[in-house]
C-alpha cells in the first residue's frame, strides 16, 4: 500500500462524492463513493490496508459529509474493511463476479451497521427506506466492479508501454 496512492485515492472519492452531490442533492442516499477504495484495498490488499483506508475513508466521510457524532463512519467502514480483508486473504475475491457481489455486501454492512450505531446514539431522525438500502448497494457493486475494471485496463496499458 503506497501512501501517496491512498492519499490521492481518497481525494479523487471525495471531489468525485462531492460534484454529485452538486448535481443531484439525493445522491448520498444511493450512492457511496468513499466505499469504493475499502473495498478495493480490502480485495485487491491485505486487512490491514483493508482497514486502514477504511478508517481514513470514514473520518474522511465524517469530516465532510456528515453531521452529527464524528467517527461512526471511521468506524463503521474499518469493521467492512476489516471483514472483507480477512475474506479476501483467504478466498479468492479477485475475480468481477465476486467483487460485485462483496461490493453489494459491503454497501449492504456499512449501511446496516450505520443504522444500527445512528439509533444506538438516538441519532437517526429517519430510517432509511429499505428499497434505498438494496438501491445503494446495488450501485456501490456496479461502481467496485467498474473500479476494479478500470484499474486492471490501466495496469494491462502500463505493462504493454513498458514491454515495448
Amino acid at each position: 500500500m503506497r501512501f501517496v496512492t491512498v492519499i490521492v485515492v481518497l481525494a479523487l472519492c471525495v471531489a468525485v462524492q462531492t460534484g454529485v452531490g452538486r448535481l443531484w442533492p439525493e445522491a448520498p442516499r444511493y450512492i457511496d463513493v468513499m466505499l469504493i477504495p475499502v473495498v478495493w484495498y480490502a480485495i485487491a490488499g491485505s486487512q490491514r490496508s483493508g482497514m486502514f483506508v477504511g478508517c481514513a475513508a470514514g473520518l474522511l466521510q465524517d469530516a465532510w459529509f456528515q453531521t452529527g457524532a464524528f467517527g461512526i463512519g471511521g468506524f463503521i467502514k474499518t469493521i467492512v474493511g476489516w471483514a472483507l480483508g480477512g475474506l479476501g486473504s483467504r478466498f479468492d475475491l479477485n475475480r468481477q463476479p465476486s467483487r460485485f457481489v462483496f461490493g453489494g455486501l459491503a454497501s449492504l454492512t456499512d449501511s446496516l451497521l450505520g443504522l444500527g450505531l445512528r439509533r444506538l446514539l438516538d441519532e437517526l431522525a429517519a430510517p432509511p427506506r429499505p428499497h434505498e438500502i438494496i438501491i445503494k448497494a446495488v450501485v456501490s457493486a456496479v461502481l467496485v466492479s467498474g473500479a476494479f475494471g478500470l484499474t486492471g485496463w490501466f495496469g494491462q496499458r502500463r505493462r504493454r508501454r513498458s514491454t515495448r
